[in-house]
């Protein structure tokens, strides 16, 4: 018998016994059992690099015992700093309505705003490289649906982003 948030103990295979470390080695065998194409950052060697439908993303190891994955996005617009009470609405809107990605709104520039969004998986425990997978395409996935999102809602708006 377990208690409301214990989970069983399995034997065999999938069990908790086959959990591995999670190390960003292991984010790249994932990358590359995918297909996607990525670069080690020179300047930061504990994140890796990519781009997903002309948008750039980030994956890095955190957390104290280095068992968080994350997967971050940057919007591929620039927003400029006038905008930024309305960019803040719609990520808070988006926040308030689905569990994940965390989005938001950061300062890049002087009169320049980014807009992120992020999934972080917490692997303390170890992983399964499925786990890995899923945990990369989930974020993936939901970062770009907050952009798609964001771009309709915009609409027209668009080109006048980034002049």
């Amino acid at each position: 018998m377990t208690a409301p948030n214990e989970s069983p103990v399995q034997t065999g295979k999938g069990s908790a016994d086959a959990l591995a470390p999670l190390s960003l080695e292991r984010v790249e065998e994932s990358l590359s059992r995918h297909g996607y194409a990525f670069v080690e950052d020179e300047e930061h060697p504990e994140i890796l690099r990519a781009r997903f439908d002309d948008y750039r993303f980030q994956f890095m190891i955190s957390g104290d015992e280095h068992g968080v994955l994350q997967t971050r996005g940057r919007w591929s617009h620039s927003v400029d700093v006038s905008r930024k009470v309305e960019m803040v609405k719609l990520c808070n809107e988006w926040n308030m309505n689905r569990i994940w990605p965390k989005v938001y709104v950061r300062r890049e520039s002087e009169g320049l705003l980014g807009v992120y969004g992020e999934l972080a998986a917490d692997f303390r425990a170890g992983a399964l490289d499925s786990q890995i997978d899923n945990g990369i395409t989930c974020g993936l996935s939901t970062v770009i649906a907050f952009f798609h999102s964001l771009e309709e809602r915009l609409g027209a708006e668009l080109d006048d982003l980034d002049s």
